[in-house]
């Protein structure tokens, strides 16, 4: 079934209300906020502050590389990991290396979803502003106005 209108996507990505409340349980636990980035299925977990964590579990894309249309219990997911510095001053985000997965089936990702969350969130607190800095992986800030939020600004062209 084609992807054409945001029902279509809220359909495709049904399934994740599998993860949902473990996703949020471990996110109240360890300090950050729940949200989601565009219409693909994704679910993805904040830290705010200095320093900027951030976990996103998303649906891969086919071989190909296109969406996949419809769902199917091995439908790969994969899992991104990063944490950065905005220096609104300088226009520059300031990014520790990041960490990701290779595509897991999604029923494979139900079960050890703990395990990934725990790993990750691992990794990404042992960078503190002095070690990321260090890392000098350096990149422009794009603007994004204000008042947009998470979702918004994931869909604006130069965020």
């Amino acid at each position: 079934m084609p992807l054409d209108t945001p029902e279509d996507y809220e359909r495709l990505g049904a399934h994740l209300t599998e993860i949902d409340a473990p996703l949020s349980a471990f996110a109240e636990a360890n300090g950050y906020t729940v949200a989601r980035r565009g219409r693909y299925p994704n679910r993805r977990i904040t830290q705010e502050g200095t320093i900027v964590r951030s976990i996103e579990i998303s649906m891969d894309r086919d071989k190909y590389g296109k969406p996949f249309e419809d769902f199917f219990p091995e439908i790969p997911y994969i899992i991104w990991g990063g944490a950065w510095i905005d220096d609104h001053r300088l226009h520059s985000r300031w990014s520790s290396p990041d960490i990701r997965t290779w595509a897991i089936p999604f029923s494979t990702l139900v079960r050890t979803l703990s395990l990934h969350l725990h790993h990750f969130h691992d990794y990404l607190a042992g960078f503190t502003e002095s070690r990321i800095m260090e890392c000098a992986i350096v990149s422009p800030l794009g603007f994004v106005p204000p008042d947009m939020n998470v979702w918004q600004a994931s869909q604006y062209p130069h965020a």
